[in-house]
């Protein structure tokens, strides 16, 4: 706690969420998620506001950590023009039209801080019912609209901010269910050392 021009400053609300977290973890709902996403080759991470940028951090990563290829709706030129010509509610059904292959194993993760993400929900729907992929809601409260074979997993959460940290968690803990792991700080550090060293040697060669 500290003070700041006599008035008491407290750390920002997180709802206990490693506890949280590790409660959710042990569930069915999320080791159906850890499962299904095991198994796909191809993951769309979808979200809007902070989800969305959970969702681009989880392709880039995920990418990078695993053999998996990973999507999201990062194309600022693409994404504006298609809100634009077939509107912001239809911008991920859009994506996943243009993107996926039928047949293929992939999955969709949408991130959603109420649960009532009407773009996030209806790409779910589409994914299961048209393409057969396996899907999951990661929400930070019980979404009533989301058909039932979608699986589930909530957090609930009261703050929305809390939720992006807890999606955040989720795409590391799902890199560690598939046997991978996130390096250090001190192991990236040595990686690069080694990659400016090599480097060197070739231009020092030229």
């Amino acid at each position: 706690m500290s003070k700041n021009k006599g008035k008491t400053t407290t750390m920002v609300e997180f709802e206990d969420l490693l506890d949280t977290f590790n409660d959710s973890i042990h569930t069915k709902e999320f080791k159906k998620l850890q499962d299904d996403f095991n198994n796909a080759e191809h993951v769309f991470f979808i979200g809007n506001g902070g989800g969305h940028a959970v969702a681009t951090h989880a392709a880039s990563d995920v990418s990078r950590l695993t053999d998996k290829k990973c999507h999201a709706l990062d194309n600022a030129s693409y994404l504006t023009s298609i809100a634009n010509d077939y509107g912001y509610n239809n911008i991920f059904m859009k994506f996943l039209e243009d993107y996926a292959v039928k047949g293929s194993k992939t999955m969709v993760i949408g991130f959603s801080g109420s649960g009532g993400s009407k773009n996030v929900i209806s790409t779910l729907s589409l994914a299961a019912d048209e393409y057969d992929f396996d899907t999951c809601l990661i929400t930070g409260q019980h979404s009533n609209s989301t058909p039932e074979y979608i699986n589930q997993v909530c957090f609930n959460n009261r703050y929305f901010h809390v939720h992006e940290i807890l999606c955040m968690l989720t795409f590391y803990q799902l890199v560690h269910g598939t046997g991978n792991h996130c390096p250090t700080i001190k192991e990236e550090i040595v990686r690069k050392g080694h990659v400016e060293s090599y480097r060197a040697r070739k231009y020092k060669e030229i």
